[in-house]
């Protein structure tokens, strides 16, 4: 059974209303998305800006109110009250801008001591304060660090704070929002260590969503790629990153950066994004696929099984498309 198993999924924002109140253009970011998590993985979740990704994650979270479709934890669904307080402890999210998510009023200790007071799990504020020490061992930050505040930290120790909020209530799955694309590169890498460290050692879910697909290579089982709201892609990570089935799957691998000064690469895709607010009919990455036909302008693509695992929502998935 999945740890969390989201169904046909969508949310839709309007965007402008009649003067009797009706929704008059709507903007939809995610459309029909179907995911499952399991214990202990890593599922990536990749796409260009505006694609849609953090939308999905707060939505599933309940951070914003989706429109339709069903979300699963541990088989129960959220919207059941009994079920709603499990999962909102058990899942907890790391969010993308380390300046911006932690409160510059509140000290460290009372930005990770929160959650646990809380769902009163320290009896004490002494309990507290050692429960707070703890977590700032598991995020290598010194003790001290406790009762100084946000502004006083670098971007990369701000994100160890968070991540040390998340673990707070010691749960099973953690939404990592974008966690390391504020950041410089030897900070990445040391966030990213320690994000693999506290998987293994707390068994931890992860749902990590980035740009940057050879980062989420090395650290996912399962890929998942998004195209304006809709998933294009899921599969096996390493299969999706050497053999991509879907033409835009192939353009992101293909934009991978390359340490060799002589190498030249061709531009991949042409075009800008479509708007989401008017999206083409069809397949939506019609107008920039190099494989694109009739069929693709007037037909949309349903996500089917190609087997082993892999799913594309393509009509000539697995064609070299680059």
């Amino acid at each position: 059974m999945a740890l969390i198993d989201v169904h046909h999924l969508t949310k839709q924002f309007i965007v402008r209303t009649d003067w009797l109140g009706r929704p008059r253009t709507v903007l939809t970011a995610v459309h029909d998305v179907s995911l499952t998590i399991h214990s202990g993985e890593t599922v990536g979740l990749v796409g260009e800006s505006g694609c849609g990704k953090s939308t999905f994650a707060r939505t599933v979270l309940g951070l914003y109110k989706k429109t339709s479709g069903t979300v699963l934890f541990k088989g129960k669904d959220v919207e059941n009250p009994d079920t709603a307080d499990a999962f909102h402890r058990q899942v907890q999210m790391i969010f993308q801008d380390p300046y911006a998510s932690l409160d510059p009023r509140m000290t460290v200790e009372d930005i990770i001591g929160e959650p646990l007071r809380n769902y009163g799990i320290c009896s004490s504020p002494s309990q507290l304060r050692q429960r707070v020490a703890q977590l700032l061992d598991e995020v290598d930050l010194t003790r001290e660090a406790a009762q100084r505040y946000p502004h006083e930290f670098s971007g990369g120790q701000r994100q160890r704070v968070g991540i040390a909020r998340a673990l707070a209530l010691e749960p099973d799955c953690i939404f990592c929002d974008e966690p390391i694309s504020a950041l410089d590169v030897s900070v990445q890498v040391q966030i990213v260590n320690m994000l693999q460290r506290l998987q293994k050692e707390r068994n931890l879910a992860y749902l990590f969503i980035a740009h940057d697909l050879a980062m989420v290579h090395h650290l996912s089982r399962r890929i998942g790629v998004m195209y304006l709201g809709r998933l294009v892609e899921l599969g096996d990570g390493d299969a999706v990153y050497h053999r991509p089935l879907h033409p835009y799957t192939q353009a992101l691998i293909a934009a991978v950066p390359v340490p060799d000064p002589h190498c030249r690469r061709q531009v991949c895709l042409s075009g800008e994004v479509p708007s989401p607010l008017d999206p083409p009919a069809g397949c939506v990455f019609h107008p920039r696929c190099p494989l694109a036909d009739e069929r693709c302008r007037s037909e949309v693509p349903a996500l089917r099984d190609m087997g082993a695992g892999r799913m594309a929502a393509c009509h000539h998935a697995g064609k070299e498309a680059l």
